[in-house]
């Protein structure tokens, strides 16, 4: 239709306003349109495909001013995207990557070890703790030490009076004179058989004979009593020439060399055999325990090089693990793994809080990427790979992670030492590899 002012323009192609989008949007749409058709700048075009994707054109071809300039040498990376088989690959120019902040730089190969920190505390060697314990029982009559004392082999330590005790030499006095005795008889047997009275089949010296050696025997188990019991081999020679209640005490000495870390002993009480008295412990090494958790654990082994850092006295002590346990423990789910610090000194006490660091050893064909490389989607991380036959073109690439830290990942499969990735604006590439899925 037309008028006298001339044609009526066309408006068939409108639809109600709820059916467009917001009416701020217009202005935007119009302005990146016209820096677009006169192409004021090559990132005014970049905008204005911005705007039409954000309102809905999904592709800038899908507007029919990107079309009518005959003199644009191309319409982008979605335009050539458009015109060709996609080839699996995410296209972007100089241009295009300035604007989104994309952002590339050459894989490294691993070359320093890998820290990783993990708590810990130190703790006594058990191997070197003494439990000293009453072998009977028996009332404390005086005690000699206390915590903190060091002590030598032999040291006295607590005395003891014990009946039983008492009833051990006793028993030891009794089977020793019954052993005489039946030795001397045994003996004056043999005599008469050397004498011809007797036959050598009489069954007197049989008798003499057989109680001889069981008399030993009791003798000997007696004798050995009071060596359980702690009685010195000394002292045992002297038991005859105790009197009354002598034979009911004894001194307890010490068993080993080292300082005396617990005491739980009073003058007074009776102690019996599950007692501990006093625990005795050498101090020149400690332990020094971690905890690994079960997602690295084929990154700990014995042999490895370690820190333990005292965060309080910023005192560090260089070390190696010497010890990965088989099981794992059921409530925290990690493995314990352990070392030892020299303590000549004893500055480093039981229990202390450490920070532990163990260095992983770099791995050949391992590489070194930025964490902001890697864009985890779902299940898989992949990182963009500038493809070295095209310069706009970035592969899509699944990688494997050995170790995710704080501000790098050790990668083990899917890259190599050299390639170009981008390190900043992965997430965009996906999204645009996404959006060019067939």
């Amino acid at each position: 239709m037309s008028t006298a002012q001339g044609p009526e323009p066309d408006r068939s192609f409108r639809a109600p306003r709820k059916a467009l989008f917001p009416l701020w949007v217009w202005p935007l749409g119009v302005l990146a349109c016209l820096a677009g058709f006169f192409g004021l700048t090559e990132s005014g075009a970049v905008i204005a495909r911005e705007v039409l994707e954000a309102v809905g054109l999904k592709r800038p071809e899908e507007l029919d001013v990107a079309e009518s300039r005959p003199t644009q040498e191309t319409s982008g990376a979605w335009a050539a995207s458009a015109k060709q088989p996609w080839d699996g690959m995410v296209h972007l120019t100089a241009s295009q990557r300035d604007t989104l902040g994309v952002k590339m730089a050459a894989v490294a190969p691993q070359s320093e070890p890998v820290r990783m920190e993990i708590q810990g505390k130190t703790d006594y060697n058990p191997d070197t703790i003494i439990k000293v314990r009453p072998r009977f029982d028996a009332l404390v009559l005086a005690v000699h030490a206390t915590v903190g004392k060091k002590v030598e082999k032999g040291d006295p330590l607590v005395e003891l009076y014990s009946v039983q005790l008492a009833e051990a030499k006793l028993a030891y006095e009794s089977k020793q004179s019954q052993s005489i005795h039946d030795r001397q008889i045994a003996s004056q047997q043999r005599d008469l058989v050397a004498q011809g009275v007797l036959p050598p089949t009489s069954r007197t010296l049989l008798d003499a004979e057989n109680n001889q050696r069981r008399s030993d025997l009791e003798f000997k188990l007696a004798r050995d009593t009071l060596v359980v019991y702690g009685v010195s081999l000394e002292d045992i020679e002297k038991v005859a020439q105790e009197d009354g209640t002598e034979k009911a005490k004894m001194t307890l000495c010490a068993q080993g060399g080292g300082t005396i870390i617990g005491r739980d002993v009073a003058v007074g009480n009776i102690y019996d055999v599950n007692d501990t008295l006093f625990t005795i412990s050498a101090l020149d090494e400690l332990w020094v325990l971690g905890q690994v958790y079960e997602r690295d654990l084929a990154s700990i082994t014995e042999g490895l090089k370690w820190e333990v850092q005292f965060p309080f006295t910023k005192e560090v002590v260089e070390g190696q693990v010497e010890y990965v346990s088989n099981q794992v423990d059921p409530d925290t789910h990690a493995v314990r793994i352990r070392g030892s610090i020299p303590n000549q000194h004893g500055r480093y006490k039981s229990d202390q809080l450490v920070r532990i660091v163990v260095f992983e050893p770099p791995v050949a064909g391992h590489v070194v990427i930025p964490r902001s490389a890697v864009v985890v989607c779902e299940d898989d991380h992949v990182v963009f790979v500038k493809n070295g036959d095209t310069n706009d073109a970035f592969e899509r690439r699944l990688v494997k992670s050995a170790h995710e830290l704080r501000e790098s990942a050790i990668v083990s499969e899917g890259l190599t030492a050299g390639e170009l990735i981008v390190v900043n604006g992965g997430i965009l590439l996906q999204q645009l590899y996404e959006d060019s899925k067939p």
